[in-house]
């Protein structure tokens, strides 16, 4: 499959984050899937493939982006799995079952995009226009 556009599918509590993630990845030519909670997030992974998995690291649940983690790395040893979080002091052991931490805030869409093309170097990560619009990862932490 190189060359071909990647899957992503993000996990955050926040619609609103969630919806400009997807818009920013989505411009930049990513098939994206969306979920707000663990069980949503374990679910697709289980249906569908993906190629990366952006996670928040705080959710409005018990279980925090390690907790789903390390279940995906059980369900899908392969797909690397990115961090995403508002939060710059998460447990190292967060991040160790990860194959990158980006914090919201410091890092931008263009270290996100270098992380997706780093992670997936067999993936074509470009924009559909010639100039991108500034879109930020996130709105909230």
């Amino acid at each position: 499959m190189d060359g071909t556009r990647p899957r992503i599918l993000c996990l955050d509590d926040q619609p609103e984050n969630l919806c400009v993630r997807k818009m920013l990845l989505e411009q930049f030519g990513c098939h994206v899937a969306t979920v707000t909670d663990s069980s949503a997030c374990l679910q697709a992974a289980a249906r569908e493939i993906f190629d990366l998995v952006l996670l928040d690291y705080h959710l409005a649940e018990p279980v925090t982006g390690e907790d789903v983690a390390r279940d995906l790395r059980v369900l899908l040893p392969r797909v690397p799995l990115v961090m995403l979080t508002g939060d710059p002091r998460i447990p190292q052991s967060a991040c160790d079952c990860v194959d990158a931490v980006l914090i919201k805030g410091p890092s931008g869409p263009a270290e996100l995009l270098d992380v997706i093309q780093r992670l997936l170097p067999h993936r074509s990560i470009k924009p559909r226009h010639h100039t991108p619009l500034p879109i930020p990862i996130s709105r909230t932490s």
